[in-house]
């Protein structure tokens, strides 16, 4: 495994009394795609945000670069939250704001002395072959669920991050932009960006993941290169990989052979 980007210890989370993480600690590899798969409610999205730095775990650390993001603040949180990107399944967008003021906002707040021109032709490459483009002075709440979430997905990039985090970008969204995103996550990893994510969108996962997380009961149940993961004897992870990765057949043949395999196993 190469050297981690993103490191998680002893991170356990609980809300109303519910136990959402518990004990988790994993090193996501720098340069690498890394998948977070699982049931409804088993705690991906939770170990997603805090991973990100988005919001503390009860217990436990996040570090990026040797930083603990829980603690981070002042320039050096700044300068960190530059190369993070993350891309939220909700949108989570500003709603007084139109779509491409939503875009334009964290290069104002990260590079105050940018030119509006420089913001602009920045932003046009952005949105290029997204239908989102005809639409860039409305609000958000004008736009559907899917169009809010590629404006998200598109603002999470706009820095051009080292590691970028992702939450279902391509559900909901239509055919054209969905087949758009799958391919700059594939240029972003050929670039060498740390994408770690979570989606059941079966294509892309065969397409891009180096590496699989499973997740059940807010525990990591397996964790490592596909075919490692794949090949596990566990029946609960088998039942996880086959919700999502059997789809994935008629696009990597590799994948079914995979679950073939671990079909046999005891």
């Amino acid at each position: 495994m190469s050297e981690a980007a993103i490191t998680v210890r002893k991170a356990s989370f609980t809300r109303d009394g519910f136990t959402v993480l518990n004990d988790v600690s994993v090193d996501f590899p720098a340069g690498r795609t890394t998948l977070l798969l699982g049931p409804s409610g088993s705690g991906k999205t939770t170990l997603l945000k805090i991973a990100a730095g988005l919001f503390p775990p009860d217990r436990g650390r996040a570090r990026y670069r040797g930083v603990d993001l829980t603690a981070v603040s002042g320039e050096q949180e700044r300068e960190l939250r530059r190369e993070l990107g993350f891309a939220f399944q909700d949108g989570a967008l500003w709603q007084n704001m139109t779509v491409f003021q939503n875009l334009a906002l964290p290069l104002q707040y990260h590079y105050p002395r940018m030119l509006r021109r420089e913001m602009q032709a920045r932003i046009d490459r952005l949105v290029s072959g997204f239908p989102i483009r005809r639409h860039m002075e409305l609000r958000p709440a004008a736009l559907s669920a899917g169009e809010r979430k590629i404006v998200s997905f598109l603002r999470a990039l706009v820095l051009d991050p080292r590691v970028l985090f992702f939450d279902e970008p391509t559900s909901s969204v239509d055919n054209q932009s969905a087949e758009r995103i799958e391919n700059i996550l594939a240029d972003r990893r050929r670039r060498g960006v740390t994408l770690i994510g979570i989606s059941h969108n079966a294509q892309l996962t065969a397409r891009l993941a180096d590496y699989l997380l499973i997740m059940i009961g807010g525990a990591v149940r397996a964790f490592g290169p596909v075919r490692q993961v794949a090949a596990t004897g566990d029946r609960e992870v088998q039942t996880v990989l086959s919700d999502v990765l059997a789809d994935a057949a008629s696009f990597d043949g590799d994948i079914l052979e995979l679950l073939d395999g671990a079909d046999g196993e005891p």
